[in-house]
């Protein structure tokens, strides 16, 4: 026989944790106490905070991608958040006050005439492309960063001029600038293409309008 259950004992949920998957590329700049920024579906216009309390040491292997439980404390004291909830994780690694940055637009961006030789040097300089795990998370983005230079183009006399910068760190949305580039500077991210001029049709004279008889 079995005795059926007559009372559940609720844990305490105006305090919860959070079990992120962090990619063995970026796992080297995670340490406790470092703060996160997380959204639930249930709420995507409000984002919660919270801490990192432990990161454990056993590996997770999926389909030959490594990654470590990094164990997160949040309080919930309005109770919006709930079990088994499904949260996409910020780890704020670095953060710099009173900055120049720029929109990673402008780092991509290349006018129309620009020679293949300058685009193939400043994919050079960036150290390739960045790849991301089948989970989403961006490999590489927690590693040390160091400063790269790079070219792009200001707005002077009505003409992109290409400038020569160095980058900080970077969110993925926008970059630092440690020099180059002043407060104020109008940097290309994009250009539009201009509309060709519409060919003019010859008039028809049964058209309509008022018409004259001899």
């Amino acid at each position: 026989l079995q005795a059926p259950v007559i009372f559940a004992i609720a844990n305490d949920l105006s305090k919860m944790q959070i079990d992120s998957n962090v990619a063995e590329a970026d796992i080297g700049a995670v340490n406790v106490d470092q703060d996160i920024d997380f959204t639930v579906d249930a709420f995507p216009m409000r984002t919660f905070h919270g801490k990192v309390v432990q990161v454990r040491n056993a590996p997770i292997t999926v389909q030959n991608v490594v990654t470590y439980d990094t164990v997160i404390g949040v309080s919930n004291p309005d109770l919006k958040l709930k079990p088994g909830m499904t949260a996409n994780v910020s780890i704020i690694v670095e953060h710099k006050d009173n900055v120049v940055q720029i929109k990673n637009a402008a780092l991509r961006y290349r006018p129309a005439e620009a020679a293949p030789a300058e685009m193939s040097s400043s994919k050079a300089a960036s150290g390739g492309p960045t790849s991301r795990t089948p989970g989403g998370a961006q490999r590489g983005a927690g590693r040390e960063h160091r400063p790269s230079e790079r070219t792009v183009y200001v707005l002077s006399g009505g003409q992109p001029n290409p400038v020569q910068i160095k980058t900080g760190i970077s969110d993925g949305v926008v970059t630092e600038v440690i020099e180059g580039l002043k407060e104020g500077d109008r940097v290309v991210t994009a250009e539009l293409a201009s509309k060709p001029a519409a060919a003019s049709t010859p008039a028809n004279p049964f058209s309509g309008g008022t018409r004259r008889f001899p």
